[in-house]
């Protein structure tokens, strides 16, 4: 009777296949023996789903504490700071739009040296005062044409946007723009740019004015541009804020 050969399970040996090729072929029965690989075979279905467990009881509501006494009144606290400036100027912003759509002349041999009054004309049509501060009537004279700070107060400060469109008539351009105060001879002027193209260009220039004393509360501002060579201006409106 032959005697019976001891096969040891494959799943015993390495787990690679390459492991268990290779085992195969150094088996001293492989003449005789056929070698079995463990294939997985296809996913059973799954089962069905197991019944929800019971919701637990409720536990005993807890007890309130009991409210604490009244504490102590605390010291008076220190009046607030308030929201007008320094000059008890209350805010309030007006703008006008100019009714004006003719072009006005520019270059240095136009005007005072050079500086050429911007004409506004609203006609009391075109201008927004719903916003005041309170007792201005105005911040726009006009008759004079001019700013008018009467009904502010003095050591306000005034920020003052001028919007207009600008066309130079040759290269490299350059363009100044000032509010004026005639009485004091006193003027806040700044550089608008130096346009190296001949063109048209719309802008928005902002001033920052500080109405230091009676002689400019008392007396108009009038805004005035300036260009060195000859260009044209048409001034569309003007925003005046108080703070």
């Amino acid at each position: 009777m032959a005697a019976s050969k001891s096969m040891d399970f494959p799943g015993a040996k390495k787990s690679s296949y390459a492991a268990q090729v290779e085992q195969s072929q150094a088996s001293p029965y492989q003449e005789n023996a056929l070698s079995f690989l463990p294939v997985p075979g296809p996913q059973g279905e799954r089962g069905p789903a197991g019944k929800d467990g019971r919701d637990g009881e409720r536990g005993e509501q807890g007890f309130t504490g009991n409210i604490g006494p009244q504490g102590e009144r605390g010291l008076k606290g220190a009046d607030g700071l308030s929201s007008l400036s320094s000059s008890g100027q209350q805010a309030g912003w007006a703008s006008y739009t100019n009714t004006i759509t003719k072009p006005t002349k520019l270059g240095i041999s136009e005007g005072d040296d050079g500086w050429v009054t911007l004409m506004l004309d609203t006609k009391d049509k075109t201008q927004n005062e719903t916003y005041l501060p309170s007792g201005c009537t105005s911040l726009w004279n006009s008759h004079q044409r001019a700013l008018n700070f009467h009904g502010i107060k003095q050591g306000s400060q005034i920020f003052v946007t001028y919007n207009f469109e600008l066309t130079t008539y040759s290269s490299n351009t350059e363009v100044w723009l000032r509010t004026y105060f005639a009485s004091k001879d006193q003027e806040f002027v700044q550089l608008v740019g130096s346009f190296k193209y001949q063109g048209t260009y719309s802008l928005s220039v902002t001033q920052n004015i500080f109405i230091e004393d009676q002689a400019m509360w008392g007396n108009g501002a009038v805004p005035q541009i300036r260009t060195d060579f000859d260009s044209s201006v048409i001034l569309n409106s003007v925003y005046v804020s108080v703070v």
